[in-house]
């Protein structure tokens, strides 16, 4: 683990050198807002709520995206090689999905508005893009260079929620052969390193506190396999998705008895992880209260949008207090004119 803290300080150290760069860990924000975007977007649908609402969440979700990636810019040598490195990273390496992952949601969102032909072409460029970066992830992992307690939850997002979010992109671009495909990619790593990540969380030792908030992301898996098994099959109810709602409830409940350990460590940029776990339950919910509309689960489709929106509030108002100097925030009008 003191390898994994090693790493971080390192390329903090590494980041500190170029400050104009932001890094791929800053598209958390942009993932967690376009996943509460698109619960609002099913709440619109199903509730008749105010249609700006996701409009302008995207629209924030995507222009932090533009933000990042023009931070990162230019791809120069230089560049390249620190990307090499940056795939290896054993924190942040796998969030190098987010910039495909965030391109699917949007393209889903926006695909109606840029005509058929373009919506097709962005589906298929963002999901190759994808699986290239989970191959070269995956290539790392198996290199043996990989030990088991730098594993984190976070590895959940690119070749499991990743692939069910392919899915549910190609899906509404029209692929379902591909869809299909994809949801099948995103079983077999559900099962195979889903089985990894319990069993490094079993082994320990405990997660540093930066990515002690991952622990959230356990439960997108069944969720994103949910929502996409509701896209593959227009909407309905089986056997299969009582089965992956039984897994959610199970690790929602889970998470009342996990969430002290890192409630206890105050606030850090590291919380924005919890936030596209808690979008994904939003949208899961509504997805049911859509298909079998009745009180229970509109009421639990209400209480689930309203925290992951609560939760997003919350987190943008700590994450500009963190962000203003700690002299000025401490600074009070009584040290002013107390002498």
């Amino acid at each position: 683990m003191n390898q994994i803290i090693e790493g971080e300080a390192g390329a903090q150290k590494a980041s500190s050198s170029d400050v104009r760069r932001l890094p791929h860990s800053a598209l958390g924000i942009s993932l967690g807002i376009a996943e509460v975007a698109n619960s609002w977007g099913l709440a619109n649908i199903h509730f008749g709520t105010p249609a700006f609402i996701p409009e302008v969440l995207f629209a924030v979700s995507g222009l932090w995206w533009l933000i990042v990636m023009l931070a990162r810019a230019p791809l120069t040598l230089h560049r390249i090689a620190q990307l090499r490195q940056e795939f290896s990273h054993p924190a942040d390496g796998p969030l190098l999905a987010y910039v495909p992952v965030i391109a699917l949601l949007l393209t889903i969102h926006y695909g109606p508005y840029i005509g058929s032909t373009a919506h097709s072409t962005l589906t298929l460029v963002f999901v190759a893009a994808l699986a290239l970066v989970c191959a070269r992830l995956l290539s790392h992992w198996m290199s043996g260079e990989l030990r088991l307690e730098q594993i984190h939850p976070g590895y959940a997002l690119p070749v499991i929620a990743g692939s069910f979010i392919a899915s549910m992109a190609l899906m509404s671009a029209g692929f379902e052969s591909l869809a299909f495909a994809a949801a099948a990619v995103g079983a077999f790593y559900w099962l195979s390193l889903g089985t990894i990540i319990f069993l490094r969380l079993l082994q320990g030792p405990q997660l540093p506190v930066p990515l002690r908030p991952t622990m959230a992301v356990l439960v997108t898996p069944p969720v994103t396999a949910g929502l996409a098994w509701f896209s593959l099959c227009d909407g309905q109810i089986d056997k299969m998705q009582i089965g992956l709602a039984g897994i959610v409830v199970l690790l929602l409940l889970m998470q009342l008895f996990v969430a002290p350990t890192y409630l206890r460590d105050g606030f850090h940029k590291g919380w924005w992880a919890i936030l596209f776990p808690l979008g994904a339950i939003a949208s899961y919910t509504l997805r049911w209260s859509i298909s079998s509309p009745n009180q229970l689960a509109d009421t639990l489709a209400w209480i689930a949008l309203s925290g992951a929106t609560l939760v997003l509030l919350g987190l943008g108002l700590a994450t500009i207090r963190l962000s203003i100097p700690s002299g000025r925030r401490s600074k009070s009008p009584a040290s002013t004119t107390g002498d």
